[in-house]
């Protein structure tokens, strides 16, 4: 029998199933550290996107081009890769951000996120346009298990690089992402996960 942790309450029904990883309460960061210091610099690389994320970017296409500036290209055609197979997905399948030269397309001059832009600027009740794993950053789910992503800016100290030893966990700087992603219920879950583990490890060896 697999001794993985897993979390039952979450609100991801597509997985059976999820695992939680060892770096979810293993990764520590700064005292300082805070999402609300991201300079962005993670979102160079693209994201992976559920076909519904994508089609609902492709569907408010006008919004967004409203923003967009002369260095994106602002053909809907050209937003995504070609969708590929990934059971990470509610779909099954994810289709990819396109790159330009400096980034990810929908990243204008000043590095800011165009999606992100028109998602804040649309009018009450609009919901969501990004991507679910832009929201959820740096908390990923890898091949069916909830997982830290260290390695897209590790050197990003005042947001998600992480540190040897440092007194806050992905818990304590990631709080709303992992609400977003596993709902009230599974964060709740998951924190009493993470004080079973940190109890028992702190449990005193018998002479």
């Amino acid at each position: 029998m697999s001794n993985a942790r897993i979390l039952s309450k979450h609100r991801l029904g597509y997985f059976p199933e999820l695992k939680v990883g060892d770096d979810v309460f293993n990764t520590r960061y700064e005292r300082a550290c805070s999402m609300t210091n991201c300079r962005g610099r993670c979102c160079a690389d693209g994201v992976d996107a559920d076909l519904a994320d994508r089609d609902r970017i492709l569907q408010h296409a006008e919004l967004i081009q409203s923003y967009m500036d002369e260095g994106q290209d602002r053909d809907p055609a050209n937003w995504f890769q070609a969708p590929r197979p990934d059971a990470d997905f509610p779909s099954g399948m994810c289709a990819t951000t396109t790159l330009k030269s400096d980034g990810c397309n929908f990243l204008n001059k000043d590095g800011q996120c165009v999606v992100h832009i028109a998602e804040s600027k649309a009018p009450p009740g609009f919901g969501y346009l990004k991507p679910f794993f832009c929201r959820a950053f740096p908390v990923c789910i890898l091949n069916g298990t909830l997982s830290v992503d260290d390695e897209q800016c590790p050197d990003e100290r005042g947001c998600c690089g992480p540190v040897k030893n440092g007194p806050l966990s992905i818990l304590d700087i990631c709080a709303f992402e992992l609400e977003y992603m596993l709902g009230a219920d599974g964060l709740a879950e998951l924190r009493k996960m993470a004080a079973e583990r940190e109890k028992a490890e702190t449990k005193p060896v018998p002479a």
